[in-house]
């Protein structure tokens, strides 16, 4: 099981550290709390960008 972190997944989908940061706290995207840092599964990130066509980032969580 690969889990990223918020840095891999700006690489993964060439965003800026600020979207990631975001994406990984809105709400449907299936991230997981680990202490202060935020991780998501492998699999679970393929399925969510398979479903989603679009995405309203919650910068109100930074």
């Amino acid at each position: 099981m690969r889990f990223y972190t918020e840095e891999e997944l700006q690489e993964v989908l060439q965003i800026g550290k600020r979207q990631a940061k975001a994406l990984m706290r809105t709400s449907g995207f299936p991230s997981i709390r680990i202490g202060r840092s935020y991780r998501v599964e492998e699999g679970a990130f393929l399925d969510w960008m398979k479903q989603t066509k679009h995405v309203r980032l919650d910068y109100s969580k930074l």
